[in-house]
């Protein structure tokens, strides 16, 4: 699995003005958000080259992760508007890693869209951060579909009857073929409410219903917050 990311984007505004919406920090709020800091730790940003209307990269370290990864985003006058491409690399391969790499994957497509919202009509439309509810486990993208890797005991997953290895399928009866899917349900519904997943356990379909989590439930077994990468002392497949 690539750990790398890279995304294009065409939208319909001046390259002077796609720009400064990456170096202006009230401009950069209004499409990345704001993230709930008392859940999230703490990383180091670095600021490397910027080149006027053309280039903008920088580096972070995320805690309890070794290394740094870089992000670079070019920008170039096109026809309609501005090529804009942004290219994440840098990330390590251990599995904590590629779990980082992952989620955060999911959260630059969202936050793409949402730029690309803000220059050509103005609106924000802060769709990353709206977080609710969780399924108190991390998951991949496998060839089968989204599979479980890791679940925090005594959340939803967990008490649901999911265990690392399993596919799930369905969730509140919607089909889940990726982490984005699980995001609009998470996003949809409260902490406590009840929905029933359906998920694939060697040659049989499975079944189990419990309450969803907090969105930050086993915020303290984790590195980051839920969904992103765990700590070892989770329910993992090595453990079981």
């Amino acid at each position: 699995m690539s750990t790398a990311y890279e995304r294009t984007a065409i939208v319909e505004a001046p390259v002077r003005r796609a720009w400064r919406v990456f170096v202006d920090d009230k401009e950069s709020e209004a499409w990345m958000g704001t993230r709930p800091s008392d859940v999230f730790e703490t990383e180091e940003v670095k600021i490397g080259a910027i080149e006027r209307n053309s280039l903008v990269s920088w580096s972070q370290s995320q805690a309890g992760l070794a290394g740094w990864y870089e992000t670079t985003v070019r920008f170039e006058e096109v026809a309609s508007g501005t090529r804009i491409t942004v290219v994440r690399s840098g990330f390590g391969d251990s599995e904590d890693w590629i779990h980082y790499a992952e989620s955060t994957s999911h959260g630059w497509d969202e936050m793409i869209a949402d730029l690309v919202l803000y220059l050509e009509t103005g609106v924000r439309g802060t769709r990353h951060f709206p977080f609710r509810s969780g399924i108190a486990a991390t998951t991949l993208p496998s060839a089968a579909g989204l599979k479980i890797t890791h679940v925090v005991p005594g959340g939803f997953a967990c008490n649901a009857g999911m265990q690392p290895g399993d596919v799930l399928i369905r969730l509140n009866r919607a089909s889940v073929v990726d982490s984005m899917a699980v995001g609009v349900i998470t996003r949809e519904h409260a902490p406590g409410t009840e929905v029933e997943a359906e998920y694939v356990r060697g040659g049989e379909a499975l079944r189990g219903r419990a309450a969803l989590s907090e969105w930050y439930f086993g915020t303290g077994e984790y590195v980051g917050h839920p969904g992103n990468y765990p700590k070892p002392k989770l329910i993992s497949a090595s453990s079981m």
